[in-house]
C-alpha cells in the first residue's frame, strides 16, 4: 500500500525540519550579506555609567514555533499534516513566547556626542567605556546597530 505520493511520519518530520532550516539560514544570510553602514565623526559630550534593560527576547517563540511545527505535524495524522504543523506552530510560538523573561539589566555607557554637521545625538552602548569629553569618535551605523570607536 505504498504510494510514492504518500509520506510517512518520519518522511514528514524530516521535510519540516529541512523546510524550517533553509528558512533559518535564509534569513541570516539576507541579514548580512550586502550591507551597507554609514559612518559619521564627532566629538564626546559627555559620557556617564547606566544600566541597560533588555527587551523581551524572541528565540524562544521562534524555538517554539520550529518545534511545534515538527511536533503539530507529526501527531496530526494522516491526511492532517500542514493543518496540525499550523496548529503545532501557534501553540509552540504561544509557549515558548510565554516562556520567555527578560534578560536582567546590563552595564552599559551613555554617550552624548556633537556631530561635525552641529547636530548631537546620544547612543547608549554595552559595557563600561572609557569614553571621555572631549574624545574625537567614529560611529559605524547599519543593520546590527552602531559601533562606536576613538578615532586618533
Amino acid at each position: 500500500m505504498s504510494r510514492p505520493a504518500t509520506m510517512n511520519r518520519s518522511g514528514w518530520l524530516a521535510l519540516s525540519a529541512m523546510v524550517i532550516g533553509v528558512i533559518l539560514m535564509a534569513v541570516s544570510l539576507a541579514a548580512q550579506s550586502g550591507a551597507v553602514e554609514s559612518v559619521s565623526y564627532g566629538t564626546i559630550v559627555s559620557a556617564k555609567a547606566v544600566q541597560i534593560q533588555g527587551g523581551p527576547t524572541k528565540s524562544k517563540a521562534a524555538a517554539g514555533a520550529a518545534v511545534g511545527v515538527v511536533a503539530g505535524a507529526a501527531i496530526a495524522g494522516h491526511g492532517h499534516h500542514f493543518g496540525g504543523a499550523v496548529v503545532g506552530g501557534l501553540a509552540g510560538a504561544a509557549i515558548g513566547s510565554a516562556a520567555s523573561q527578560p534578560p536582567p539589566p546590563k552595564p552599559g555607557t551613555e554617550l552624548v556626542i556633537s556631530l561635525e554637521n552641529g547636530q548631537e545625538i546620544a547612543i547608549t552602548i554595552p559595557g563600561q567605556q572609557a569614553f571621555m569629553p572631549g574624545d574625537h569618535v567614529r560611529m559605524i551605523s547599519g543593520s546590527s546597530g552602531t559601533r562606536v570607536e576613538r578615532v586618533e
